[in-house]
């Protein structure tokens, strides 16, 4: 495959990954500003995100995306990244916040998470011009979710999961 159809076959992806996001533009852009603040404590993170409409506007739930180890003593092992948000600024995101709670929750009969208990963090308010959001942050990402990193340690590289 030649350099000018790879290039081609990427873009018709991305035009078929937009033409399926239903999202208003506003949410868009809401989800790339809080998908900035996430600051990863070592490495590197991809920010992951899964947005719902309900009956009273949107759910946002956003999460560091783990890596996966390939080769060496690690092999096959996946690993959380740990990170960092500025809770201040995600707060200026919104117009009025109605709620902002901490869970820490078992997982004893949630078959969506890995570990034995999970932590989020709860923003449920206002978007200027825009409607209501509902946003929960997840300390891990649900265990469905793939890695979003592959860390190859036979090539000393790290590899994007979206890149293979």
């Amino acid at each position: 495959m030649s350099i000018e159809e790879l290039l081609q076959q990427m873009e018709d992806y991305r035009s078929r990954r937009e033409q399926r996001d239903h999202r208003p533009e506003w949410l868009r852009r809401f989800v790339a500003e809080a998908a900035n603040l996430f600051e990863p404590l070592s490495n590197v993170g991809r920010v992951g995100y899964d947005c719902q409409a309900d009956e009273r506007g949107w759910i946002v739930c956003m999460y560091l995306g783990t890596t996966e180890i390939i080769g060496g003593p690690k092999d096959g092992q996946i690993e959380h990244a740990g990170f960092v948000i500025d809770i201040k600024h995600l707060m200026g995101m919104f117009q009025q916040v109605h709620r902002f709670e901490w869970y820490s929750l078992s997982n004893d009969n949630d078959d969506r998470f890995n570990e034995a208990t999970r932590s989020l963090l709860t923003l449920h308010g206002e978007i200027l011009d825009a409607g209501f959001v509902q946003l929960e942050l997840l300390a891990c990402p649900p265990k469905y979710v793939a890695p979003a990193i592959r860390k190859d340690l036979t090539r000393d590289n790290t590899l994007s999961a979206e890149s293979e």
